[in-house]
């Protein structure tokens, strides 16, 4: 009883809170003060677009056709969805009381020997003049430095803005997004960038010259500010994305191969052994390097760019790649005891901050596969 008090006086708070920004006609003076939890759960909330995804997701999920298409489909396949109405106050005590859990409730777990908590914004700011800076543990800060100010807020996001002084074109700053990561940064052109896990991003706090240039490592989604008269290029280690103003995804974890997948607008790939390519809305180009030529092709971008939503989106996509994503996200090792386990497919929308042990259930349902962890190693084996 004293946990339900306690989950229901958490679940008023946030709730109250949220009554005040949507029903009020000007937002609460204030804004929301509570655990990191609740604050997360409140930015979540107060975000229009994430509500119009939660709509949009109940929208299009029919359960009736998903379970139909289960029951036609092989075992080594299953549909699993996991959708909500974002405001509901039953998801919100739903989402406190996975957060609070007693140690001993959690034993209870099937699947569970250790929590595996997902991932956090956290990141290390390395400036140009060698000063480092842990993001995990800065609130609200100023950062002055030869180039310019940097400035981060007190819900994680960098923003830079240059001095009237001249900078030096190769003065770039670093950041770098650990395994169990994400972060938030705005240019100082105003292009938003949204980082994954196992991320790096060289940036200059101004941009001199007639290109607005970038490098990655990793995965980023940009969304590019316009500006025809200075194109935006993400260099990598597999090639160049060019841009004039646009919303993408850039994925190079292998510095062998680069996945561009294309929200709106237009960019092109440029490589010294290709012609350079051109995507329309809604393709992907897919290239690695040795390779005759890239492949593009139609693809649903919202499997490519929901990361950066706090979503997983899966699409018929083979076990060993989920496996690796999750691995990235919730800094897992990751075992499969026959070869044959890694083609299974799986589809499903899942919460990246849910408990792991409660999205491997799902994947468990309807399939062959077992999962067991151990620590942070998790084991696929097949399910007796």
């Amino acid at each position: 009883m004293k946990d339900w008090k306690n989950i229901a006086s958490r679940s008023k708070r946030v709730t109250d809170y949220l009554k005040g920004l949507f029903l009020e006609e000007e937002s609460p003076e204030s804004t929301f003060t509570g655990d990191p939890m609740e604050e997360r759960i409140v930015e979540r909330l107060s975000r229009a677009d994430y509500l119009r995804q939660k709509r949009e997701e109940q929208r299009r999920f029919d359960a009736d056709a998903a379970f139909g298409k289960l029951k036609r489909r092989n075992r080594r396949r299953v549909m699993i969805r996991v959708s909500s109405v974002a405001a509901s106050a039953a998801i919100l005590l739903g989402v406190i009381w996975l957060f609070q859990m007693e140690p001993e409730s959690v034993k209870n777990v099937p699947l569970t020997k250790k929590v595996i908590v997902p991932g956090e914004r956290k990141a290390v700011l390395v400036l140009n003049d060698g000063r480092e800076l842990d993001l995990k543990e800065t609130r609200a800060t100023r950062i002055e430095t030869a180039e310019g100010v940097i400035h981060i807020d007190s819900v994680g996001v960098i923003r830079s803005e240059e001095s009237g002084e001249g900078v030096a074109e190769d003065s770039y700053n670093k950041l770098i997004i650990p395994r169990g990561g994400e972060y938030h940064l705005v240019l100082s052109d105003g292009t938003n960038v949204w980082l994954n896990s196992e991320t790096e991003l060289r940036f200059p706090i101004h941009f001199k010259g007639d290109t607005r240039q970038v490098y990655l490592k990793g995965e980023a989604y940009f969304d590019v500010k316009t500006n025809s008269g200075k194109p935006f290029i993400v260099s990598t280690a597999a090639g160049d994305v060019k841009v004039l103003g646009t919303a993408f995804d850039v994925e190079v974890y292998d510095t062998t191969r680069i996945v561009a997948t294309l929200e709106r607008g237009a960019i092109s790939y440029v490589h010294e052994s290709q012609p350079e390519i051109v995507l329309r809305p809604g393709e992907q180009l897919a290239y690695k390097l040795g390779n005759d030529q890239p492949r593009v092709s139609k693809v649903n971008t919202r499997l490519y760019t929901a990361w950066k939503d706090h979503l997983f989106c899966f699409e018929e996509q083979r076990l060993s790649e989920i496996m690796t994503i999750l691995a990235r996200w919730y800094d897992l090792k990751v075992r499969f005891m026959s070869e044959e386990l890694k083609s299974v497919e799986l589809s499903g929308t899942l919460d990246k901050y849910a408990d792991v042990s409660q999205l491997l259930r799902l994947f468990e349902l309807g399939t062959n596969v077992k999962f067991e962890i151990e620590g942070n190693v998790v084991t696929v084996k097949k399910a007796k």
